[in-house]
This record gives structure tokens, C-alpha cells and sequence, in this order.
């Protein structure tokens, strides 16, 4: 039953709403407006030239994603002389506001009129356009909660409506006094009624409410606003100190295209830039460099005016990566790539005032163990997020604490505890978000971040976040609320640090991945794209090193245009591995956009290593073979020559051989094939009606590889199991939790098994039969001389909707742990169900394998593109393909290749090489024809020999030209969490080689030594460590 308290507050909301917001505006006078509507954006300069046609109030355009520019023209009255006169404009979408080919600011649901003249002398003459874009600052879907009334009105073939047009009086005052007001009943609502504040802010309300005379709201302004200013004032001590600063969390792409998103960076800029004419402690952060590449280019005079408030230091370019990207499912040299992209530009642009120090995350789905280390080697000394409070499961225990990565790097880490990046100062986020830092906060460091200002879709602040801001700095019931940069935060909080350590204490310590219990299905939707990602950052590592690391080196003058176009390439892969792109929970239209980009960035890879290709085997179109290795270690493996299989040994990595060298070594023992059986005197492979791997038996170990069921029969392997995908929310983001229980395996017998290939060097089995209701699978199983792995290759036709596919192996091995690769390394991961931290792993990402291990046997999963894995026990698990609805209701669907294996192995994972031939699937070997004189054709070359002893294992994760200079750098990264003495032996004519860090500064590598006359490089790499040297080239 409601309380007498509840009467109250549902009055004062009354009478905020109809008394006080009305009174805000006066002397509203209707503009007439003309129209130019385009389908597609077109610029202000070709806008204006169009012809117009005037339209009524209530006007209706339309389709989605359409553009209407109204021309508004009119006079002041004289009588609004001396008054501040606005305009107020709604179409219910987003819109810009322009004024002389300046854009002035954003409209929209919560940017809702413009200041024109203030004050006015009455009399002046104007002329505006306003680019409305058909869509919502969240698209044009919409969530299920949202008003029956707004589902209506998108699916019409015009839901763009002329709301309102108008010129009008704002009084400031009366504002203030209704935005206090507003902010006094939400702060009784949100306090506990028993708080001794409560009482006060009651009383406060009662009494302002009295003193406003309904026919003369203006008139009452001073004595009501003085009431409310009173009683939000008072000397008690905060319990906390938090900081806001102004934001826009913008996503780059997400229920828009990359398009609008450039529009709506023009239209928050503009909008936060009028903010800062009239609030002088306003600071603002925007945190991605993409945006501010896009600005530059779509409104120089709008970057230079945002250049200005950088240089006053009240324009904050910080986050230091090129977008605010995924972290679980980027390579570890993407993250690099992100972050020296970011820095270059934002130090090219701003100087000193671009320096980053912070990394800083909001709403990226999980974070990967090599970020800290990442951090520590490109200066950045302080982590910042805040999608850790989204977990599903547990309640994350830190606010600022210290973050171990892989290697023991520690950085100073922030979890925002506001839990929301858009915040706009309500009491009950501010009360939220201090209460989190009271219980969860270290007692000497509670100081909290909170970023405020409407955003994912843009947006940005507004004049309401900044007063709630100013009436919270001093208000006993909330924390002492103060403007402020990110920067000087985070300096802040490593002073606080400084001074618990002086005194013997430290802030808590969280060691390893920061697993986000959400947004698991983001690991697979869009599979195309993940695939996608991982073949293009190969593409790139391979581009850089045949273009620079080849015999012969580029032409004078060639390095930098080569640089170019790698810098272009590299920063169109960047940007689609932002958060909502490449996880897969964006609509379709961005993936459209992805593929055409994403396309030439391929085209330019490709280019570039057809350019570089002559530096290594001449420009002859015939003649000799010669097989060329993007690997980290020399390799031996089964590739095609003219369409057939053919064994090449000891290929050098990053280096080629000819074909008749890399062939004279005998084949390894041939490969059997029966209709149902595989067996190359490594493994064996048996094949059951279903299609499904009945047998697995690594022939140097007694035991199976499959598990023993309970009746004694042994469990088929490649099991494909059916989950019903509907997550309840969020579809394109989450999966529900599984089980083996709750899936639905395959019934029946393949529809076809046949082999497919029988040759002494690889043997294939085919398998085809229906899946779903609508879908079709063909599975080849692949198995080559000399390897104990066996090759899923896949092809479907994928038209299920909302259905998760996963490939299930109950494999014979048991451990409480599992080995999953990640970026720069690989962690371990529990396989058991104790806890509710390890019971909300059901999904995890890993990159291109997962082990499961015993001490006498060992079985990996490997990967060409898929990124959700679990292991429950004995069971470990692929998810191959889901199909959500939202917001894309064709992700998904359609054909898809890709290849998944088994690889069954004796003892541990290093031993066996599991990482090498995860390495070996995903970077194929490649042939190309040289000329007969060419030095690639004459004997094996490599740039370099790289030994390693201990128990370390490196993988040459870039070979590329240095960003600035014309030195070489060479990338190693130790991956086996083990480490060891390094030996590299130069073929390349290097005269000088020095340690650098990820942002190619000079650096320290431990016992590190060049010799130029013996042309070694040797140094001790600890585990994990990424290791980048800087190689001075002779010509």
C-alpha cells in the first residue's frame, strides 16, 4: 500500500511536470520551415543548393535512415528584446543544428532547444538548417520495453514527424529552480526515509511548493529556489570523492552504420563545445581516435576549435587505443596496433596535450591477461572500466586495486562503481555508485571516476547533468561530486597509492583475465567476421614481412608509401574490431559495411605481399618453386603444388626454400584409408553411421582418446549438438547457460560417407546430412602423413534461427584444469564446477586451441576462426554457429567454411607442439613461382635464426618497419609460460639491434647483447614476456 511518502513524491512529480517545466519557455512563436529530404547524407555545402518546398507542422518524411534538411527562416519580435531567445525543434530523431556551414549543435531527446540570442536586441533576421537524420540516437529497432506508441511509429514508412518549431523565451531562472527542484524529489526518493536527511528534503519540498505561485511561476522563483538551495546544503563530511568528467560514450558502429556515426560525433562535438562557452569546469573526455580522424576530415573547422580546448585543457583526448575494441578476441599485436595507432595520431594532432596515460574501457566485454603488460610497455600506467559491475553471477570485490597480467606486469586498475558510463547525475546513480565504493573500496582510496553525458548513441552532456553535478558537490546525503579530468584522477589515485605503501599497505591485487560473466555469445555470433578477423591480422603479419623483410630491400623512397598503405589497412581492421562490430552484436547494415571494407583491406594485403614478392624470387612468371613458411619455427607439412599434396621439410620460418630442397626429405609413412577408418601410424581415426569420430586412438598410447561410457561402450567424439538460443535479453550478446542435458544431439545416420581423397601424403572422409530443420552440414575429415592431427573441415548452410551449434568431445582425460590459448600467451582455466565463479565460465574465449591434459595423454581442440570453448570435466566443447534475431535478424544465416580439430597427443601440450600446429592451421604455407636466378630459388633463405633454450617457446607475433624511422622490428613473444635464452642469427645485413618497447622507445631485455661481427643477437626472455627488438638495416 502506498505511503504517505509515496503521495507526496507522485505530487511533487505532478507539479514538477505541469507547474514548473511549462514555465521554462514563454512567448512560444511557430517558424515556418522548408524541406530538402535525400535519401543518403549529403554535405551542408550541397544541401543548401537544393531546392525547398515548405511544409505544415506535424510534416512526416521518411523512409529509415533517410535525411530531411529544414531551412528555417524568421525575424526577433522587438518585444523579445533583452530576453534570451531559443529555438525549440523536435522531429523525435537526431538531428544538427547549422548556422553559416558551422555545425552549432546536436537535437535531440535530451538536447531539445538552442540558444540563438542572448539576449536579444530584438529585431535580428536569421536563417538556420537543421540535418535531420530519420532514425533515433539508438537507431531505428527497438528494445522490447519501449512504448508500444514508439513500435508503431518506426515500423510506418514515415516516422519522422515535425514536432515542433519555434522560436521562444527561456528563463534561466525558472529552469533552475524546476531542475532543483526535480533534483530534491529524486534525492528524497532514492535516501533511505528513516535518513535524517529525509525529513529535511521533505519538509524543503513542501515548502518550495508552497511558495510558487502557479500564475506567476517567475515571480516565485527566488524564495522556492532558496528553500530547495538550503536544504541540499550542509557540512557533513562525504563518505566519498567522486570525480565526474564529461562524456559521449559513442559507439563507432552498433544499431547505426559507421555513417551516422560520423554524424553523431559531429553532432555531440558541436554540442559539448557550446557547453563550454557558458561552464567553465566542464571537462570533457572523448576517448577514441577514430572520431576525432572522422571530425577532421567531415569538419575541419569543428576539430580546430576542439583542438582549442584541448590546448586549455578542458578537451581531454585520452583512452589511447584507435577504437574502444574487444579485448577477448583481437590477436595480442591487434592491441599493440590499437594503441600505437591511437597514441601516433593523438601526439601527431595535439602534442604534449595528446599524451596518453590510461587506458580506459567502459564497455568492452571482458579483458584479455596481456593487457597489463600491453600497458606497461606503451606507458600506459592505469586501467579503466566499468562493465565488470555487469556481471550475471558474482559481484566483482574490487573499486582500485592492481592488476596482474601473464607475465607479472601490474598496472593501477579502476572499476567505475557509478556502473554506468552515461550517467546524468541523478541522486539514486550517485548514491549507487558511492555506496559500491564504501563497500568495496579500499578505506584510504574510495575517490570514484564517474563519467556522465548521454551516449552509446551520442549525445553528450547537458546543461541539466551540469547543475545536478554543481548541487551534489556539497550535499550531506551524496559524495562531494566535483568536475575533473581522467588524468588527474588517475594521478590521484597512484598519489593515494604512494602514500599506503610508504605506510606498509597495499590496494588488493587481482592476478590474470578479467572474465566478464556476460555477453558470452559474443565469442560466435557473426562467425564470418570473427574468421574474418584472425585470417586478416595473418594477412597483415605476412604483408610487413614480405615487404620488409625480404633479401633485397624496398627502393629508396618505397618504405613510406608502403607505410601508407599498411597504416590504411591496419586501421581498417581496427576499427571493425570494435566492441559491437566484431563481437557480432551490431545490425546488419554494419556488417555490410564491414565486408566492403574488410575486403580491401584483403585487396591490400594481397597487394602488398604481390609488390614485395619480386625482392624475394625475381619477376619471372614461371620457372622454380618456392615455398614460403609465415610461420614462427622451420616447418614440415603437407601443402598443394598444382592441386596435389606434396610433403616439404625443414621450410625456414619467415623464410622460403626451393621446392626441390624443401622435397628431398622422405615423406613420413603414408596415410591408410578404409570407408571408415584414417590412420597414418600416428593416430587412428574410425567413423561411426552418424558421421562422428566412434574412435580416436593415438597409436603410442594404450589408451583411447575417447571416454569409456558407464555401459562400457567408448563415447563418440565431433559430437554436433542443437541448444535453443533465446537468452531472454540481449540476444546477439548472450547464450543461455548449457549442458550436455539440455542440448539436442543429432539423431540418425549421415545421409552420405564417402572418402574423398586417398593419397599416400592425406586422406579424406566425407560426411553429409541435415541439420536442424533447414540446414545441411559436410564435414571432411582430413589426415595427413606425419601429423597427429585431424582436420575438420566444414562446410553449411546455416537458415536456423535462434539455435546455438556446438561440436561436443567426451574425451578419456581428466583434469581440474584446462589450457586455453589467449593473446600473447595462454592461461589456464578451471574444468570443474565448485564455485559460482567457476560455475559462470560455462563460456570462455579462447583463440586458436584448448587443451585438456593428463600426465601420459593430452588432447587439444584447434581452431581457424572460432572463438566460444568450454570444458566441463571431460567434456570439452566448440560452439560453431548461433543465429540471434536481434539486431540483426540475418546474422548468421546463410554458408559457412571453416575448419576445427583434434589433436591427440602424449604428455604435455609443449612437448607436443599443440601450440605449433594451432600456429600451422591458421598460417598455411604458400608457393609461389620464382626466377631461376632469384636467390629464394637457388637455396633456403630466412632474414634471420632464432634458438631459444629453457623451456620458452616464441612466436614471432610482427617483422615490420619501424612507425617513425627506417629501422626494422622484430616482435617475440614467449607463449608457453616458460622462459629461456634467446640466439638470433642475422642473415639480414644488420648492423645494430637495441630493445625497444611496444611504442619502439629504447628499452631493457634482460641480459641482452648485439654482436655486428658475428651478427647474433642474444638475450634471456622470461615467461610471457613480448620482447620487440629495433634492427638497423645496411643497404
Amino acid at each position: 500500500m502506498p505511503t504517505e511518502l509515496d503521495h507526496d513524491l507522485h505530487r511533487f512529480e505532478i507539479f514538477a511536470r505541469q507547474i514548473l517545466a511549462p514555465a521554462v519557455f514563454t512567448d512560444d512563436t511557430p517558424l515556418d520551415a522548408d524541406v530538402f529530404q535525400c535519401r543518403d547524407p549529403v554535405p551542408f555545402d550541397e544541401a543548401v543548393r537544393q531546392s525547398y518546398r515548405r511544409v505544415a507542422p506535424a510534416f512526416r518524411w521518411g523512409p529509415v535512415w533517410s535525411t530531411a534538411w529544414f531551412r528555417i527562416e524568421g525575424r526577433v519580435p522587438e518585444s523579445l528584446a533583452g530576453r534570451t531567445v531559443v529555438l525549440r525543434f523536435s522531429t523525435g530523431t537526431e538531428a544538427t543544428l547549422w548556422r553559416d556551414g558551422i555545425p552549432v549543435q546536436g537535437l535531440d531527446l535530451n538536447h531539445e532547444f538552442a540558444r540563438l540570442f542572448e539576449p536579444a536586441r530584438g529585431g535580428e533576421v536569421f536563417r538556420l538548417h537543421i540535418e535531420a537524420a530519420c532514425n533515433r540516437p539508438f537507431g531505428v529497432l527497438l528494445f522490447p520495453w519501449e512504448s508500444p506508441e514508439e513500435h508503431r511509429r518506426w515500423a510506418e514508412p514515415d516516422p519522422g514527424r515535425l514536432e515542433r518549431c519555434s522560436l521562444a523565451v527561456f528563463h534561466d531562472d525558472v529552469w533552475r529552480l524546476w531542475q532543483t527542484y526535480e533534483f530534491a524529489r529524486q534525492l528524497l526518493k532514492a535516501a533511505s526515509p528513516s535518513a535524517p536527511s529525509a525529513a529535511r528534503l521533505l519538509d524543503a519540498l513542501l515548502r518550495a511548493t508552497q511558495a510558487v505561485d502557479v500564475n506567476d511561476v517567475a515571480g516565485s522563483v527566488p524564495i522556492a529556489t532558496d528553500v530547495l538551495r538550503h536544504a541540499l546544503s550542509g557540512a557533513t563530511a562525504p563518505a566519498t570523492r567522486c570525480v565526474a568528467v564529461g562524456h559521449a560514450h559513442i559507439d563507432t558502429a552498433w544499431l547505426w552504420p559507421l555513417r551516422e556515426s560520423r554524424r553523431k560525433c559531429i553532432r555531440t562535438f558541436s554540442t559539448v563545445l557550446r557547453l563550454m562557452e557558458r561552464h567553465a569546469a566542464f571537462r570533457f573526455v572523448c576517448s577514441q581516435a577514430q572520431q576525432y580522424a572522422w571530425i577532421e576530415q567531415d569538419s575541419p573547422q569543428l576539430f580546430e576549435r576542439i583542438t582549442q580546448r584541448v590546448r586549455e585543457g578542458r578537451w581531454e583526448p585520452g583512452g589511447a587505443m584507435w577504437v574502444e575494441p574487444d579485448c577477448n578476441l583481437p590477436c595480442g599485436e591487434s592491441l599493440v596496433r590499437q594503441i600505437i595507432h591511437g597514441v601516433a595520431y593523438w601526439r601527431e594532432k595535439f602534442g604534449e596535450h595528446g599524451r596518453q596515460t590510461y587506458l580506459y574501457l567502459p564497455d568492452t566485454f571482458g579483458f584479455c591477461p596481456a593487457l597489463p603488460q600491453i600497458m606497461a610497455q606503451t606507458g600506459l600506467e592505469t586501467f579503466l572500466t566499468n562493465k565488470l559491475w555487469w556481471n550475471d553471477t558474482d559481484e566483482f570485490p574490487h573499486l582500485t586495486f592492481i592488476w596482474r597480467g601473464l607475465d607479472g606486469s601490474e598496472v593501477l586498475a579502476h572499476c567505475m562503481p557509478g556502473a554506468d558510463y552515461n550517467s546524468d547525475h541523478r541522486p539514486e546513480m550517485l548514491i549507487r555508485g558511492e555506496q559500491r565504493a564504501v563497500r568495496l573500496g579500499h578505506p584510504e582510496c574510495r575517490d570514484w571516476l564517474q563519467p556522465y553525458g548521454y551516449g552509446d548513441g551520442g549525445g553528450g552532456p547537458n546543461e541539466s547533468n551540469l547543475l545536478f553535478a554543481d548541487l551534489a558537490q556539497n550535499c550531506p546525503d551524496l559524495p562531494a561530486v566535483e568536475h575533473g579530468r581522467v588524468d588527474a584522477f588517475c594521478r590521484g589515485l597512484h598519489a593515494r597509492r604512494a602514500s599506503m605503501r610508504r605506510a606498509g599497505r597495499d590496494l588488493p591485487r587481482w592476478d590474470g583475465e578479467l572474465y566478464l560473466q556476460f555477453h558470452r555469445g559474443t565469442y560466435t555470433t557473426q562467425a564470418w567476421l570473427k574468421r574474418a578477423n584472425r585470417e586478416l591480422e595473418s594477412a597483415l603479419r605476412c604483408a610487413e614481412w614480405i615487404a620488409f623483410f625480404s633479401p633485397r630491400p624496398p627502393p629508396p623512397g618505397e618504405s613510406p608509401r608502403l607505410m601508407q598503405r599498411l597504416h590504411r589497412a591496419w586501421r581498417q581492421l581496427l576499427l571493425n574490431q570494435f566492441h559491437d562490430i566484431l563481437p557480432g552484436s551490431s545490425i546488419a547494415e554494419v556488417y555490410d559495411d564491414a565486408r566492403r571494407e574488410l575486403s580491401e583491406t584483403r585487396q591490400a594485403c594481397e597487394a602488398i605481399v604481390a609488390d614485395g614478392l619480386p625482392r624475394w624470387i625475381g619477376n619471372a612468371d614461371g620457372g622454380r618453386f618456392v615455398v614460403f613458411n609465415p610461420r614462427s619455427v622451420d616447418s614440415s607439412d603437407v601443402i598443394d603444388v598444382d592441386g596435389q599434396p606434396t610433403f616439404v621439410s625443414d621450410v625456414p620460418a619467415l623464410g622460403c626454400a626451393p621446392l626441390a630442397t624443401a622435397t628431398s626429405v622422405a615423406p613420413p609413412p603414408p596415410v591408410q584409408v578404409e570407408a571408415r577408418r584414417l590412420s597414418n601410424g600416428l593416430v587412428d581415426v574410425r567413423i561411426d553411421d552418424a558421421g562422428r569420430i566412434a574412435g580416436l586412438t593415438l597409436l603410442s598410447s594404450p589408451r583411447s582418446v575417447c571416454r569409456t561410457a558407464q555401459d562400457g561402450r567408448l563415447e563418440p567424439l565431433n559430437q554436433l549438438v542443437l541448444y535453443d538460443d533465446v537468452p531472454g535479453h540481449y540476444d546477439a550478446w548472450e547464450i543461455a547457460r548449457h549442458d550436455r542435458d539440455s542440448g539436442r544431439p543429432l539423431r540418425g545416420d549421415a545421409e552420405s560417407i564417402k572418402v574423398v581423397e586417398q593419397h599416400p601424403l592425406r586422406g579424406a572422409i566425407e560426411v553429409e546430412r541435415p541439420i536442424g530443420r533447414h540446414s545441411r552440414i559436410v564435414q571432411r575429415y582430413v589426415l595427413r602423413a606425419g601429423s597427429a592431427r585431424v582436420d575438420m573441415h566444414t562446410r553449411i548452410e546455416w537458415h536456423e534461427s535462434r539455435t546455438l551449434l556446438r561440436a561436443l568431445f567426451p574425451v578419456g582425460v581428466r583434469s581440474r584444469t584446462t589450457t586455453c590459448e589467449t593473446a600473447f600467451g595462454c592461461l589456464e582455466r578451471p574444468t570443474t564446477s565448485n564455485t559460482s565463479w567457476e560455475r559462470a565460465m560455462f563460456e570462455v574465449p579462447a583463440h586458436r586451441w584448448m587443451d585438456l591434459s593428463e600426465p601420459e595423454l593430452g588432447v587439444a581442440l584447434l581452431n581457424d576462426g572460432k572463438y566460444g570453448h568450454s570444458c566441463r570435466g571431460h567434456v570439452m566443447g566448440l560452439s560453431l554457429l548461433r543465429s540471434p534475431a536481434f539486431p540483426d535478424p540475418t546474422a548468421d544465416r546463410g554458408r559457412h567454411e571453416f575448419t576445427y580439430a583434434i589433436m591427440p597427443h602424449a604428455g604435455d601440450w609443449r612437448a607436443a607442439g599443440v601450440d605449433r600446429q594451432a600456429e600451422a592451421l591458421n598460417r598455411p604455407m604458400f608457393v609461389r613461382s620464382a626466377a631461376p636466378d632469384s636467390p629464394a630459388a637457388v637455396a633456403a633463405w630466412r632474414p634471420f635464426r632464432l634458438d631459444c633454450s629453457g623451456g620458452a617457446g616464441i612466436e614471432i607475433v610482427a617483422a615490420k618497419r619501424a612507425e617513425t624511422d627506417d629501422r626494422l622490428i622484430l616482435r617475440l613473444v614467449e607463449t608457453r609460460g616458460g622462459g629461456g635464452r634467446v640466439r638470433i642469427v642475422w642473415s639480414l645485413p644488420v648492423t645494430d639491434a637495441s630493445p625497444v618497447d611496444l611504442l619502439e622507445r629504447p628499452s631493457d631485455i634482460a641480459d641482452f647483447h648485439h654482436d655486428c661481427d658475428a651478427a647474433t643477437t642474444t638475450f634471456t626472455i622470461r615467461p610471457f614476456q613480448i620482447c620487440s627488438l629495433a634492427v638497423t638495416r645496411s643497404n
